[in-house]
């Protein structure tokens, strides 16, 4: 979630009206890649009059380019309703991050003509671009860049402001709804880091266990993913071993179709020289394999084969399991992560809906219960914290935050179709935090749009605090 509302009345803009007025300055601070890279067009834009498209072409999701240096794309999703949103995570409250999100829209407004950005945070429409008028562009940069730094402002906010493109703006958020998910984030802040370092205590105790009970292929198996979540081993190189793993114990992988897609994909990868395809130096053997790798390629479906993974996985492990104390270990350990994980708002759909449809697993006083019988067995004398309270007391509020964020997450949905609608527009930006990212992708891809997700560069952490700090602020008046 993001500093609510745009800022455009009240304190903020008084401050930022009459930083207009006063003398110019020179600063001596390191000018931004945003910065450097509008020297090169300002003589293009200068006198540019923002504008409301009403026709836009069809872009492939898979064709969109964005400079490494200001993010990375982790995410590509072909639909099938003729509609692109372009999901940009959020980097809440940190300024390298929002000033990569700047930079990312503006490549996309100079190469694919976007116009429309929608912005979790905000209800209306409202916008910045009224202020161009009151100051050069120059120092309209400086003071934005300022409220940037201050957390007043977020990076599509300085781009419009700090530029002359034509952008339209709009709000996709339930104000209810916004704050009901904020109370909530406060209440789970209440009890987050007592309730992190029992769960973290709980799964040292639960690895330790492991080497007791399960078996060597369990534990070979529990090995590589530590690996991969340690990125120790890449995503490719954890999926060759589940394949394997899952070929040993004779599974159908017709069950697990993008799964094997990908296998075969990078199977062929291997064989193929794409200097010489290229070049047109290829045989025909090897024009073949690019055509079968092209095929495999344009049926896998990214959205489908991440809820593969997890399945596959737990179908490993209850395949391998061979005792009741290896399979009541196993549930554990899942409870355990998922916990941990809607701790720390990071829980993906699947997790959240393991959790909503298996509550009868998530007990931690059995948990404690069955670890310490099992501690005693061993004769290992592990310290089993008692204070379970901790989530018991809690889990309601756990639950109630995330049943408000799904909310939200379909107010979004509509609010953007609703926009699309009214624009007469195929393609929108949509910046929302990486904790929407997983639910909100799946509920778009169900509805049958286009996606890509785009993670801005960022190489320093966000000061959670300062964060939490710009969350305080009461939704000002709209314009």
């Amino acid at each position: 979630m993001k500093v609510l509302e745009k800022l455009i009345k009240a304190v903020f803009l008084m401050v930022f009206i009459s930083a207009f007025l006063l003398p110019r300055q020179i600063h001596a601070e390191t000018r931004s890649l945003w910065q450097k890279r509008q020297k090169n067009i300002q003589n293009n834009t200068s006198t540019q009059k923002p504008i409301r498209k009403t026709f836009q072409r069809l872009i492939d999701p898979l064709k969109i380019k964005i400079p490494e240096e200001y993010g990375t794309i982790i995410k590509t999703h072909r639909g099938s309703n003729g509609k692109l949103i372009i999901h940009i995570q959020d980097a809440h409250a940190n300024f390298e991050g929002q000033m990569s999100l700047a930079n990312i829209l503006e490549t996309l407004i100079i190469d694919y003509d976007l116009n429309l950005i929608l912005v979790e945070g905000g209800s209306t429409d409202s916008d910045f671009t009224y202020l161009r008028d009151r100051a050069p562009l120059e120092e309209r940069r400086e003071k934005a860049e300022k409220l940037l730094k201050d957390g007043i402002i977020a990076g599509e906010d300085y781009l419009n402001i700090a530029s002359d493109y034509p952008m339209s703006f709009q709000g996709i958020e339930d104000r209810s709804l916004y704050n009901k998910n904020v109370d909530a984030l406060w209440e789970i802040d209440k009890f987050k880091g007592v309730g992190l370092e029992y769960i973290e205590r709980l799964v040292s105790i639960s690895d330790i266990l492991k080497k007791h009970i399960y078996n060597k292929e369990l534990l070979e198996l529990d090995k590589a993913k530590k690996q991969y979540k340690a990125e120790k081993i890449d995503l490719i190189s954890y999926y060759h071993i589940l394949y394997s793993a899952a070929e040993k114990e004779g599974f159908p992988m017709s069950y697990f179709p993008n799964f094997q897609n990908i296998i075969k994909a990078n199977e062929l990868e291997k064989k193929l020289d794409l200097a010489k395809i290229k070049e047109g130096k290829a045989t025909d053997i090897e024009l073949k394999l690019y055509r079968d790798y092209t095929e495999i390629s344009k049926d896998l479906n990214v959205n489908e084969l991440f809820k593969e993974e997890p399945l596959l996985e737990n179908s490993l492990k209850e395949s391998l399991a061979s005792t009741p104390d290896e399979r009541r270990l196993i549930e554990i350990s899942r409870a355990l992560s998922t916990m941990k994980n809607l701790l720390k708002v990071k829980v993906v759909p699947e997790e959240y809906d393991h959790f909503i449809k298996n509550k009868e697993e998530f007990v931690p006083q059995e948990w404690t219960q069955f670890l310490k019988e099992k501690s005693d067995s061993h004769k290992l004398s592990l310290k089993i914290p008692r204070n379970h309270h901790i989530i018991t007391d809690n889990i309601e509020k756990i639950e109630y935050f995330y049943t408000v964020a799904e909310e939200r997450n379909n107010v979004f949905l509509r609010k953007t179709e609703e926009r699309l609608e009214k624009d007469n527009i195929t393609t929108a930006a949509l910046i929302a935090g990486g904790f929407h990212t997983p639910m909100l992708t799946d509920l778009l891809a169900k509805n049958g749009y286009s996606y890509i997700v785009i993670s801005p560069k960022l190489t320093e952490q966000t000061d959670e605090d300062f964060y939490r700090s710009t969350l305080r602020r009461q939704w000002l008046p709209e314009r």
